[in-house]
């Protein structure tokens, strides 16, 4: 087990594989499991304070969503991630979420983007103290806000399943990418675009987010195409 560990909690009411499933989902989201990382059945038994089976459940279901790849003999794996499919990931993506955020302009209220606001602003705090630990949480929190206002529940499932995909590398934009503060104008001209109702500059920051955070992870790949975490130098 890896730094995940300290994420995950033991699990206390029924039912239980679905919330093992839930704190695995969330785990994998943040980008606390690196690409390649073992998810050991009996370690997360352990830890979630339960028998193997509901584990056992949550990892199957994860792995026929195609999150997760079968592993070893009670075990699942953290797929690494090659140029050509996250190339793929951000054509999908960028259609996805681009339509969710013009649904978005079209009915978001004041107050909901106000909270939309202050989430970001908490992401400008965390940058500018260089305390990122929970930093990709509220970026998470900020896209699904924005992708929630659109109302089609259909839509939220197909975005989270992309980014269960990619979340192990996302987590490769900490520190570097994001102290170099890249992105944030997108952020905040989605918002703006999105208090004028204008929903194809909101859809077009949106996008343009995904491409250019997509393009530093790109240029993170090995000789051989996977997406590595950059080391530092020396």
């Amino acid at each position: 087990m890896n730094v995940a560990d300290r994420s995950l909690s033991r699990i206390a009411r029924e039912p239980l594989w679905d919330r093992a499933h839930a704190q695995l989902r969330e785990a994998l989201l943040a980008g606390r499991f690196e690409p390649g990382s073992a998810l050991v059945l009996r370690q997360l038994a352990e830890t979630f304070g339960t028998s193997i089976t509901p584990v056992r459940d949550a990892l199957a279901r994860l792995v026929a969503q195609g999150v997760l790849a079968q592993g070893p003999r009670n075990s699942a794996l953290v797929p690494d991630l090659d140029k050509g499919a996250l190339l793929d990931i951000m054509v999908v993506r960028s259609e996805l979420e681009g339509r969710a955020t013009r649904e978005a302009a079209s009915k978001a209220a004041p107050a909901e983007i106000d909270a939309l606001e202050a989430l970001l602003s908490e992401m400008r705090g965390m940058i500018a103290r260089r305390e990122l630990d929970a930093y990709l949480d509220v970026h998470r929190r900020f896209h699904f806000g924005i992708y929630a206002l659109a109302g089609i529940p259909i839509l939220d499932e197909m975005i989270e399943n992309l980014w269960l995909r990619c979340g192990p590398i996302l987590s490769f934009v900490v520190p570097e990418y994001v102290v170099s503060l890249k992105g944030t104008d997108h952020h905040q001209a989605a918002l703006d675009a999105i208090r004028r109702k204008d929903g194809s500059s909101a859809e077009a920051e949106i996008v343009a987010d995904i491409e250019e955070a997509g393009r530093y992870l790109l240029g993170l790949a090995d000789s051989s195409g996977r997406i590595r975490r950059r080391r530092p130098a020396g």
